[in-house]
């Protein structure tokens, strides 16, 4: 080929002359020849890019096909779960529709109205359930009062089911037949009512006490009680449930409080379900946590007191531990007794006698110790005047460490501190009179006597 321009030759397919730039023209496929505009935008589709462009189209439309299905499943989904639902509130409907119609045709209209109303809920445009919601209200408000001979012939028939309910033992038929004599009449026959009902809610009482379900034992106890409040019997089986359901309170929340209630049900009646077990097992726990606290003479107490009411070598060990390292503490303190604490069942040094003070000083002194058939502990003595009477109204304190209680003397110049926690030594003396004070060891079923004498 030929350039036109200059007539230089060309080799192969070029769009401009090498040598004089002149635009050439290429023969096209068919023999003609055909212009080149040396524009890219002209150049016909079918070079190196057509297939990428053709790849990236089928790639769109097939991303926008499978989106269109995914939004049309999602639309059936919709549509069917709608239609599904609406199926299943329609079969509701309808067995509510079909059961008021029956408590309607038995006469039972509140029954029926429940049921109609359900049906009315889920099918609003329920036109013969609206009909029959309305006719089993109007029916309702008309029904007659029944005569009297009727209402005593319904009272009379709800006594004798209820005397026979009694009679077999039947506590919960006896609840019910009760709940509708009374609802019917509640004067009618009265005090033999109440007497079926003391009946069950005490028997049911201590039936769900036996089954550990306490709580509503509880429940039951009380309403025992209201209905017979001079019931011994019932006033103690009320008092131990009552107390057993404060100690479980009480467990794993705060041991204290919950030995002091345990120790309360316990002294009333050391064999009420697992109270000794329960006793022992939070004095053990107690004694732990003081242990973990590194409270060691408070947690020997409390592990010499679990043993005292269970003996368990596990337990002595720990007791051991806990004293060997109480004993290893300095002895005194900024603010109470220095002397250490007795271990359970250890038999204290005499305390000396105190030494005769002036004239009008009250000398406290230790008197003797008394066992009880408890496990508590207590102080008490009296007041004596230089006559051996003895003296009313005077405040005596009683101390250990940072504690201290406050009792007044009675007319025979009596006092008490009962129920002590802490087996320690106590400083005993008098606020208002001159006194020497006196030290005195607490001990676990004993009741220590300490006077204060005056002297001349």
């Amino acid at each position: 080929m030929k350039c036109p321009q200059c007539g230089d030759s060309i080799r192969g397919k070029l769009l401009f002359c090498p040598r004089c730039g002149h635009e050439l023209v290429q023969p096209s496929a068919g023999g003609e020849v055909s212009a080149n505009s040396g524009t890219v935008g002209n150049a016909r589709a079918d070079g190196p890019g057509s297939s990428g462009c053709l790849l990236s189209l089928t790639v769109l439309v097939a991303a926008a096909a499978a989106v269109l299905a995914i939004v049309a499943v999602g639309l059936a989904g919709v549509y069917f779960g709608t239609r599904d639902r609406a199926n299943t509130e329609r079969q509701a409907a309808e067995q509510h529709y079909t059961k008021g119609l029956a408590h309607l045709a038995a006469g039972e209209f509140e029954l029926a109205i429940a049921e109609l109303e359900v049906a009315v809920q889920l099918s609003p445009e329920n036109g013969p359930a609206l009909a029959r919601l309305a006719e089993a209200r109007e029916k309702l408000e008309v029904r007659p009062s029944p005569t009297p001979v009727l209402l005593q012939e319904i009272l009379a028939a709800y006594l004798g089911e209820l005397r026979a309910a009694h009679e077999a033992g039947e506590w919960q038929r006896v609840f019910e037949l009760a709940d509708r004599l009374l609802a019917t009449d509640a004067s009618y026959h009265r005090s033999e009512v109440d007497e079926m009902l003391f009946d069950g809610f005490y028997n049911s009482g201590l039936e769900l006490v036996e089954q550990d379900r306490m709580r509503e034992a509880g429940r039951l106890l009380s309403r025992a009680l209201a209905l017979r409040p001079d019931g011994a019997e019932v006033q103690r089986a009320e008092r131990l449930a009552t107390l057993y359901l404060t100690a479980m309170a009480y467990w794993n929340a705060d041991w204290a409080k919950g030995i002091e209630t345990l120790e309360s049900l316990y002294d009333l009646a050391p064999e009420y379900k697992d109270v000794r077990q329960r006793l022992h097992d939070a004095y053990v726990n107690h004694g732990d946590v003081l242990a973990k606290g590194e409270d060691w003479c408070e947690a020997e107490q409390r592990y010499a007191r679990a043993l005292a009411i269970i003996q368990s070598g596990a337990v002595d060990g720990k007791r051991e531990d806990a004293g060997s390292r109480c004993a290893a503490l300095p002895t005194e303190t900024a603010e109470g007794p220095t002397s250490t604490p007795l271990a359970e069942g250890e038999t204290p040094a005499p305390e000396s006698e105190s030494p005769v003070g002036p004239s009008g000083v009250f000398v406290g002194r230790l008197v003797e110790r008394t066992e009880t058939h408890g496990s508590r502990m207590f102080v008490r003595g009296k007041v004596l005047d230089n006559e051996g009477e003895g003296v009313q109204d005077v405040q005596i304190q009683i101390k250990a460490w940072n504690w201290s209680a406050t009792a007044v003397s009675d007319g025979y110049g009596q006092y008490s501190f009962d129920g002590l926690s802490n087996a320690v030594t106590y400083t005993l003396s008098l606020v208002q009179l001159p006194s020497r004070p006196v030290d005195v060891a607490g001990i676990w079923g004993r009741i220590t006597w300490v006077n204060f004498e005056e002297t001349e």
